[in-house]
Formats: structure tokens, sequence, C-alpha cells
């Protein structure tokens, strides 16, 4: 399931990062990361709180680590660049 998970982030991510690259988006998505960072950390960490109040089962599991990888990347937007 890992490997799995791992797959599709890689593949998701190429997938992602070249129609980004060719039909540039990326300076608008550069310009807008603030915003689109706190749009994912709240997003993410109510689909977190979601899956913590379905309890314990496969469901609310995977709500909780997708939630909080949604919103680790939002933290990750929000930062300042080098």
């Amino acid at each position: 399931m890992l490997l799995v998970g791992a797959g599709l982030t890689w593949l998701i991510t190429v997938v992602l990062g070249r129609v980004v690259s060719r039909q540039g988006l990326a300076f608008w998505v550069w310009d807008r990361s603030g915003a689109i960072g706190r749009i994912l950390i709240v997003v993410g960490f109510g689909m977190a709180a979601w899956g913590i109040a379905l309890g314990g089962g496969s469901a609310g599991s995977t709500l909780m680590v997708f939630g909080a990888l949604l919103g680790m990347v939002g933290i990750w937007l929000i930062m300042p660049g080098p």
C-alpha cells in the first residue's frame, strides 16, 4: 500500500509538473502560493479532523493521513522562499 501511494504521488507530481511548466502556469501558481497554501491547510486539517471523528477504521485513518499531508503541503507553500 505504501509503494502504491508513493508511486501515485510521484506520477501525479511528474504529470502536474510538466503541465504547469508547459502552460506557463508556474508563475501563476508561484504568485498565488500563499492563498493556495492557506486553502490546503484548512482543507487538509479539516479532512484530518473528520478522519479522527470517524474513528480508527480504514476510512478514518486514510482521511487522517491524506489530510495531514495536504496540511503539510499548505504549510510548505506559505513558508518564505530562499
